[in-house]
């Protein structure tokens, strides 16, 4: 775990003193996605390589669509919050 906390805080440490070229981000980003796209393929196989898991799946998918939901708005909510009380300039724009 350590290794991973001190690999994070190097990347913090690149990026805040922008230490890394233009270049090097674009090859960085897709290799952070590729590495995102293989992490999600496993995880789908550990699931699917799981009986007792995949028995109770639908409990579960019903409780994270609802969790999920609820993160979805009380972010909304917060960022609405934080619009309103710092800045006193904010109109909404009509559509």
């Amino acid at each position: 775990m350590e290794k991973v906390i001190g690999a994070i805080l190097i990347g913090i440490f690149l990026g805040w003193f922008n230490l890394c070229s233009y270049r090097l981000r674009a090859v960085l980003n897709k290799f952070s996605l590729l590495c995102l796209v293989i992490m999600l393929l496993c995880l789908g196989a550990k699931i699917g390589c799981n009986p007792q898991l995949l028995d109770k799946l639908s409990l579960l998918g019903r409780q994270s669509l609802f969790l999920g939901f609820s993160i979805i708005l009380g972010s909304l909510a917060a960022l609405w919050l934080t619009i309103k009380f710092l800045d006193k300039n904010f109109e909404e724009e009509e559509l």
